[in-house]
């Protein structure tokens, strides 16, 4: 334990605010947005996990770019699987393998993510 203590020593980090940083962030999540926009970037989402792929859609639907994040997860839910995260279970499958989500229910999805 000694030894742990010598090795870890937690850094201070101090925070520094820019006050020009809104602004910036602003043009930054836009230019994200019109990566996201690109033919074959949402189907890059399914190399991606569950939870990175929601952060990210959340960020794009938080700055009004619904509608690239339905499309972002949309893509990355393709892939997948059981227990996932866009995979759902209706009470009437028969054989109980769930579904992906639809475009739909990924709409409602988002639109929860930016709350």
């Amino acid at each position: 334990m000694k030894l742990f203590r010598r090795l870890f020593r937690p850094t201070v980090v101090e925070v520094t605010v820019n006050h020009r940083a809104p602004e910036r962030l602003i043009d930054a999540v836009d230019d994200l947005a019109a990566v996201f926009t690109r033919l074959g970037t949402a189907e890059a989402g399914g190399h991606f996990t569950c939870s990175e792929a929601d952060a990210i859609a959340r960020v794009l639907a938080v700055s009004g770019n619904e509608g690239v994040a339905i499309d972002w997860l949309c893509g990355h839910a393709t892939d997948d699987e059981v227990d996932d995260m866009h995979h759902v279970y209706d009470e009437d499958d028969p054989e109980g393998e769930g579904r992906v989500m639809t475009d739909d229910e990924i709409a409602e999805y988002v639109a929860e993510l930016a709350l």
